[in-house]
Parts: C-alpha cells; sequence; structure tokens
C-alpha cells in the first residue's frame, strides 16, 4: 500500500477518534471562537510515546472545515529525542531552538513534549484536549493587533508567497511552509511497530519582510500549506495570522 493511501486511512481513524474532543456539550469549537485567528504550535517527536494523541489533535484541528482561518496548528518536530533510538524524519535543531525561546520567555524549567504554545502566550501539555480548547477559545477573543494578508501559489518547483502586514514596532512577520498528512512506519524508539501520521508539519520558517518570498519545494512534498503571523519579538505573543492551502 502506498505511503499516500496509508496516510488518508490513518487520517480518516485518527478524526473519528478525535472528533469528539473538540466539543462542549454538544456546542462545536467553532461556535465559541472570537475573530482572532489563534495559532497553535505543537512541539513534538516521533520517538516521545506521550506525543501521539498530541498528534491526533492536531490533525482534528488540521481536518475540520469549520476551523478554517480561525484556528492554524503549526507542529514542529523537536531534534532531542532522535538519540533514543529513533530519528524522527522531520526534526530539527531549529525547532529545539524555537521551543527554547518559549522556555526562557515563560521562565520554564525545560523544554518537554508534547508541548503546546498557543498564539505565543500560553503554554500546556500538547495532549491535554480540554485545556488546549480552552486555551483556543480564550486566545480567539483576545483583541487582534496589526495586519497581515498572504496569497500562495505554485510555480514550478517552487511556491511563490505574496506577503503584506504590519505588526508595529515590535511586530515580526513569520512565514512558515507547512505539510499535512504524512505517514511514518517508525520501526524503533518508544513508538516501535505504530504508523504516525503528522499533520501542519513545518518545512520552513523565516521572519521575512512585506512582498513577494520564493519558498523551495521538495518535490515529495505535497499536500502544503503557507502560514503567514505576527509576533512581537519582546513578548512572543501572536497578535494576527492567515494561511492559504496551495494545490498539488
Amino acid at each position: 500500500m502506498k505511503a499516500r493511501t496509508i496516510a488518508t486511512a490513518a487520517v480518516a481513524t485518527m478524526l473519528a477518534a478525535a472528533a469528539t474532543r473538540f466539543t462542549s456539550g454538544a456546542e462545536p469549537l467553532a461556535s465559541r471562537l472570537g475573530t482572532t485567528p489563534v495559532v497553535v504550535e505543537l512541539f513534538a517527536s516521533q520517538g516521545c510515546s506521550s506525543c501521539p494523541p498530541a498528534d491526533e489533535l492536531i490533525t482534528a484541528l488540521a481536518h475540520d472545515q469549520s476551523l478554517r482561518g480561525k484556528v492554524i496548528p503549526i507542529a514542529y518536530h523537536v531534534d532531542y529525542w532522535d538519540h533514543l533510538g529513533w530519528r524522527d524524519p522531520f526534526s530539527s535543531r531549529l525547532w529545539t531552538q524555537r521551543q527554547m525561546i518559549y522556555v526562557r520567555q515563560m521562565h520554564l524549567n525545560s523544554a518537554y513534549t508534547p508541548q503546546a504554545i498557543v498564539s505565543g502566550r500560553k503554554e500546556l501539555v500538547g495532549s491535554r484536549a480540554g485545556a488546549l480548547e480552552s486555551a483556543i477559545v480564550e486566545a480567539s477573543h483576545a483583541q487582534p493587533f496589526g495586519t497581515i494578508a498572504l496569497e500562495a501559489k505554485r510555480e514550478g518547483k517552487s511556491i511563490i508567497a505574496d506577503v503584506h502586514g504590519a505588526g508595529g514596532a515590535t511586530g515580526d512577520i513569520v512565514l512558515a511552509l507547512i505539510e499535512y498528512d504524512v505517514a511514518t512506519p517508525v520501526k524503533a524508539g518508544e513508538n516501535e511497530g505504530r504508523t504516525i501520521v503528522n499533520d501542519a508539519i513545518v518545512r520552513s520558517l523565516q521572519q521575512v519582510r512585506p512582498g513577494r518570498i520564493k519558498l523551495n519545494v521538495d518535490p515529495s512534498w505535497q499536500h502544503l500549506a503557507v502560514v503567514a503571523f505576527l509576533q512581537d519579538r519582546e513578548t512572543l505573543a501572536i497578535t494576527n495570522a492567515v494561511s492559504k492551502e496551495v494545490d498539488h
């Protein structure tokens, strides 16, 4: 069975399991949100046995059509689990470094997985659906600050993103390229024997100026989106965001 077929089947199973997690009684999450887009950053690893439940929550957020443009999940795969039996193919020291910036800003004792950061303001265990849901609702009712606009399209082996926005004197524009629905058979480590489906995988992240940006794309990357958000460089608060899916 091809990897894409495996991913599709696994996503369907995962969504069925996670579909009821973001509800309060009979009221869906989307109906309780305010108008401010919420960026949910997950720091995780395929080598961490506690991470698959958090991966499932990210998948549920990413595939819920009612949340499109309202909740924007982004998943960073850290590299400090790689020496414990399984090297996560999406891991990067850069993502570990980004997590450590949050650790210092929030005065935490250490980094851990799975960790979720909601709109750059609040951190929590990424597998705690109820706490994550509450944090998303709270962040969506915060006053947005700054403006951000994004268009993205494929051109050959690249993606061209047109980004426009302003976040004040301390607001940076950050641009992320993310990939969805990738299945990985894990052959060692704490998740040995499992096939893990990851969503919203960060493939690149950069601070940019308003204008046209060319993003290089590996031919194996399929279901892609571009995310642009405003982040205050002093507080790390994410004050506005937008995402655009890119056709295959």
